[in-house]
């Protein structure tokens, strides 16, 4: 039986291995690739007759299918064949208790905590490392597979109890997720010194539907993207069709899938004249920016994440991977790398939690605008 599973293991690493092989040039040649499976099998054969406690099998062949895929990309993923259905559904809404997860130090972190949502009434901050769920350690175990956890434990009307460190990795503490109605905002519109300012803060399936409305008759003077990461990439193109009139509107490219360019059809809202973008702005967030710096909008703030994949889920036989297939494409027309989509005005954010230099630049630069056109 031993013999079966460890057969079933390497069997399982060689197949998500080949799959990697689409994605990254990553190894040289065959030789190299069949070298470093022959090492991880025997990797595996001596922490099973070596390590200190008897080897749970099922959580080892979890670890190493995910440290693969996650070592090409953070939302990468292999779902287990019984629950595919599940996870596919799940990212169709918004996380439980609007609690967005990325990785940090091994173990599961905050990405995002949606305001008014169980995880930003707890407190939690982008960025911090979540150690534990209900006394079970996140190290090591695939996100895909706590977000299914804690999408059936919110369903259940659960409390969820979290032991985090703060973003410094200096302080402990627990928070409780408390299961409540709530659900993600899609964007506000406010006015500044008669500068209609349009900030976005998810792309729901309805997302372009609420922001066109917002954004009529006369649309925003400032679309602020920063910290936008949680959306579908359909809403993050209907969005940008909305402000863009004419031309391309986005583009990706796979070496397999092949590529997709997607053309202006409304623009009825014109292009906004400032987009505020910073680090936190990822995905869906970096697909609107480059959209709108593409038609003309002026970016100010900080580069943005750089990791803005063309998602899809992957089936062969019983493998289930959720993988990027193709990039998106930045305004310059190059993949959306970690380098990121960069400012055309860089403006660090204040320390100052009531100060916003970035925003002010903005309807700084709006004013400037203003006065030479008022004096022609």
């Amino acid at each position: 039986m031993k013999r079966f599973r460890y057969a079933l293991l390497v069997a399982s690493v060689v197949v998500v291995t080949c799959f990697a092989g689409l994605l990254t040039a990553g190894l040289t040649s065959n030789e190299s690739l069949y070298q470093a499976l022959g090492n991880l099998a025997e990797v595996v054969h001596l922490v099973e007759s070596e390590y200190v406690d008897e080897l749970d099998q099922e959580v080892l062949a979890l670890s190493l299918d995910a440290g693969i895929l996650e070592s090409l990309d953070p939302w990468a993923a292999v779902i287990a064949a019984d629950e595919a259905a599940a996870y596919e559904e799940l990212l169709t809404g918004p996380p439980a208790y609007g609690l967005g997860l990325s990785l940090r130090l091994g173990s599961a972190a905050v990405r995002f905590a949606f305001p008014g949502s169980p995880a930003d009434e707890a407190g939690l901050e982008t960025w911090e490392v979540i150690e534990q769920i209900d006394q079970v350690y996140t190290r090591g175990r695939p996100l895909w597979q706590i977000a299914l956890e804690l999408s059936r434990r919110e369903a259940a009307g659960d409390i969820v109890t979290l032991t985090v460190m703060d973003r410094q990795v200096d302080e402990r503490r627990e928070v409780e997720l408390v299961p409540g109605d709530w659900q993600p905002g899609h964007a506000t519109l406010d006015e500044v010194e008669e500068i209609r300012i349009l900030t976005i803060t998810s792309l729901t399936e309805d997302a372009s539907a609420v922001i066109g409305e917002l954004a009529r008759p006369d649309g925003p003077d400032v679309v602020d993207l920063r910290g936008l990461v949680w959306g579908s990439e359909e809403q993050a193109v209907a969005v940008a069709d909305l402000f863009v009139g004419e031309g391309t509107i986005a583009q990706w490219q796979g070496r397999e899938a092949g590529t997709e360019i997607i053309p202006a059809t409304e623009g009825s809202a014109g292009v906004p004249s400032m987009v505020l973008i910073d680090h936190d702005t990822e995905g869906v967030g970096e697909i609107l920016a480059g959209a709108l710096k593409r038609a003309g909008s002026t970016l100010i703030g900080k580069t943005t994440m750089g990791h803005a994949p063309h998602m899809r889920l992957v089936r062969r036989g019983d493998l289930n991977l959720w993988i990027p297939v193709g990039r998106w494409l930045g305004p310059d027309d190059e993949p959306i790398r970690q380098d990121g989509i960069g400012p055309d005005e860089e403006v660090d954010a204040a320390e100052d939690e009531d100060a916003d230099p970035v925003l002010d630049r903005a309807i700084e630069l709006l004013t400037e605008e203003e006065e030479p056109a008022e004096a022609a």
